[in-house]
């Protein structure tokens, strides 16, 4: 089995720096895009978020526990 290549994305996070993630996944829950990625620099640095408004925030708290409690159980399309 062939392993498809990470796909590589640059985000510019509140400061304009520009930052570069390995994206892991995309998935839709209750009509919501998320997307984990990963820090390219710093493999510990993961973050989940999701599409607002064209843009793309991060998600913490509770909506985090929620979004990754449903990619466990395979609910996220």
């Amino acid at each position: 089995m062939t392993e498809e290549p990470s796909q590589q994305i640059t985000l510019i996070d509140e400061s304009g720096v520009e930052r570069r993630f390995t994206m892991h996944d995309a998935f839709d829950l209750e009509d919501v895009v998320y997307y984990l990625v990963e820090d390219v620099e710093d493999p510990s640095q993961v973050l989940l978020l999701r599409e607002n408004d064209g843009g793309l925030e991060t998600v913490d708290g509770d909506e985090f526990a929620r979004v990754i409690a449903a990619m466990e159980t395979d609910k996220a399309e």
